[in-house]
């Protein structure tokens, strides 16, 4: 568009004039271009081989929906649009890629059987415990995947697991690390602690010296977030109005193209004995086959279980010992003849005689019909109808689209021509920060980064086009910036006391703390200390890491103290959650395993070769990044 904006207000002199002076250099571009690598639309380039934007967009979007499958409503879009997740996902692609080209010039490969076989046991796709075509097939339409693509990235996927699972499966644990960690993990020790809450002094006094002071040297506590306030217009499809009414014959047209949609042919329930017999036999092998086939189908006439003839003579060996089953089956499923002949049978007359294809003699056998079945253009007229308009306002949307952009780029700073053009209203947010807000467009971390880009909040220009679902759009333009700042001391002043108030009390309960320990390094005993201080004795025999009884915090200071003298304690004082505790470790128990614990020590045997294997499969991964040349443009992500 913006081109023939171009072509249209350029003519005479002046237009050759302008081209002859841009014809120089970009001849010279179309020339560097043989010689250069154009990276521009790649988020990663791994060992010269790019990811490009489109890959990674499309692979984003299928793990986003994959996601949103297995989460259901406990999804957050918004967690997935954020750039940590995003810098994730790319990072899990270079590995692929490393992988990939590993596995290339290994020359690894998966045979069609394994792939096969690793599709056919996922269960997402089986019914009952069977693998179902139907359901496979809906779910991967589900997910916008065909077969072949979904086989593709398995079988690239099989590939590429092989490095790993190899390194995996050499992981091993030996009987000393099973003991170690079994030393540590099922350790106990036995304890007391006097319990000091930090408790603020009610009547205490806070003068404003002591309170600006505190707001000076911790001003990074009380710092405003930065903000900005943004204009912008939106595009949606759903609200263009103006909704086109088709024809009836364009309905009807449609309905007709798309019949299939709509309707489900009639299906047969078939069964067959194949006597095989090559296209180029001599004619007397012809003959006997088909003689033999006469025989069955006279048979199977005659009354005798035509699975249990199948069974005995047919050499399909897909379905002989099914009995002949052929499932249900549709016009196009089968060769022509076999065709023809399955629709002349009826249940009155169910068994065929022989018929010829390419294969050798079949004998058909019809075993129930199922009608066709659907809707009439009346009952799918609506649906045809919703469908055309949709189609339309996508269509305008898309124009709409292009000439927003267009005008934008004519004056890239501002948006009141686009809205005036195109009859749009300009809408303003309140401000909001880099972590985004709550409700409408602030909620879109999309929006919300694109708001906080250098286009936007640095150049102060109109936004590239924000994705906010599908056919709806949104550009943006930064109307107030409000930078980071220290907040004035009225506005933090409780905080500030608060603050003050707290640290007091933890002084003072570390001071506490420290007197008991100082009592006890002189012979007091632990439980007249706490009683003489009014305060609570914690006292366990044998303690494991975990025990939902005991603070979290004090256990796990507790587990980092240093081993007791024999005969002796050790003593020290610890900050725990709100408060702190004079603790007396008395004794300390390794762990051990019985020989009643096989099924113990084999679950940790299995943890610790897993870990193993997963640090093994990240140092190798580490060990190809280490080797390869990678660059990544954040800025396209």
């Amino acid at each position: 568009m913006v081109l023939q904006a171009i072509r249209d207000r350029l003519h005479g002199i002046i237009a050759i004039f302008i081209f002859a002076i841009l014809i120089i250099p970009f001849a010279f571009v179309g020339v560097n271009s043989y010689f250069t690598s154009d990276a521009v639309n790649s988020v990663a380039v791994v060992n010269d081989q790019e990811i490009t934007l489109n890959q990674y967009n499309q692979a984003f979007q299928n793990y986003r929906r994959r996601m949103q499958s297995q989460m259901g409503d406990a999804f957050d879009p918004d967690a997935f649009d954020q750039l940590i997740i995003r810098r994730q996902f790319i990072d899990r692609m270079i590995d692929e890629e490393l992988l990939s080209q590993l596995s290339i010039d290994a020359g690894l490969a998966v045979t069609d059987e394994r792939l096969s076989e690793e599709i056919r046991s996922m269960p997402g796709f089986e019914v009952d415990g069977e693998f179902n075509l139907d359901v496979y097939q809906q779910r991967l339409a589900a997910q916008g995947l065909s077969p072949q693509q979904f086989e593709n990235d398995v079988r690239v996927s099989l590939v590429m697991n092989q490095f790993p699972q190899a390194i995996g499966s050499s992981a091993i644990s030996t009987d000393w690390e099973v003991n170690d960690y079994v030393r540590l993990q099922e350790q106990k020790r036995a304890f007391s602690a006097i319990i000091v809450p930090a408790s603020p002094a009610t009547e205490e006094a806070i003068d404003e010296e002591a309170i600006l002071a505190w707001y000076e040297s911790n001003q990074g506590d009380y710092m405003s977030e930065e903000q900005v306030v943004i204009e912008f217009i939106e595009l949606d499809a759903a609200t263009l109005g103006g909704a086109v009414e088709p024809d009836e014959e364009v309905l009807r047209a449609r309905f007709e193209e798309q019949e299939a949609r709509f309707i489900t042919p009639e299906a047969r329930l078939a069964s067959h004995i194949l006597i095989e017999v090559e296209t180029d036999a001599p004619q007397v092998d012809v003959d006997s086959a088909r003689e033999l086939a006469e025989e069955l189908s006279t048979r199977a006439r005659d009354g005798e279980d035509f699975a249990a003839l199948a069974r005995e003579a047919s050499q399909d060996l897909g379905s002989a010992e099914e009995g002949g089953d052929l499932g249900w089956i549709e016009p196009g499923y089968m060769v022509q003849a076999f065709e023809d002949a399955l629709y002349e049978l009826s249940i009155e007359n169910p068994v065929s005689e022989p018929i010829q294809t390419g294969f050798g003699w079949h004998v058909i056998q019809l075993r129930e019909i199922r009608p066709a079945e659907g809707m009439s253009y009346t009952e799918a007229r609506e649906l045809l109808l919703a469908e055309y308009q949709e189609e339309a306002d996508e269509r305008r949307f898309i124009e709409q689209a292009d000439r927003m952009i267009d005008i934008i780029y004519e004056d890239p700073t501002t948006l009141s021509a686009a809205a005036d053009e195109l009859g749009l209203q300009i809408q303003q947010t309140e401000p909001f920060g880099r972590a985004g807000g709550q409700l409408g467009v602030t909620s879109n971390m999309e929006f919300v980064n694109t708001a906080f880009s250098d286009l936007v909040l640095a150049q102060a220009s109109v936004s590239d086009p924000v994705d906010l679902g599908e056919n709806h759009i949104a550009l943006l333009h930064l109307q107030q910036h409000l930078p980071a700042a220290v907040r004035p001391l009225e506005d933090v002043r409780d905080q500030v006391v608060e603050a003050i108030t707290r640290q007091r009390a933890m002084d003072a309960a570390a001071a506490t703390a420290e007197e008991l320990l100082a009592g006890l390094n002189a012979g007091q005993d632990l439980q007249s200390l706490a009683d003489s201080a009014g305060l609570t004795l914690v006292t366990t025999e044998s303690d494991r890491r975990t025990n939902p009884d005991v603070s979290s915090r004090l256990l796990q200071q507790v587990f980092l103290m240093d081993l007791p003298a024999e005969g002796g304690s050790e003593a020290a004082v610890f900050e725990i959650e709100d408060g702190y505790a004079l603790v007396r470790l008395d004794t300390v128990t390794d762990g051990v395993i019985s020989e009643e614990d096989a099924f113990l020590a084999q679950a940790y045997k299995r943890r610790i070769g897993n870990a193993t294997a997963s640090a093994e499969a990240i140092a190798f991964l580490r060990m190809l990044r280490a080797q390869s040349t990678i660059e990544v443009f954040e800025d396209r992500l």
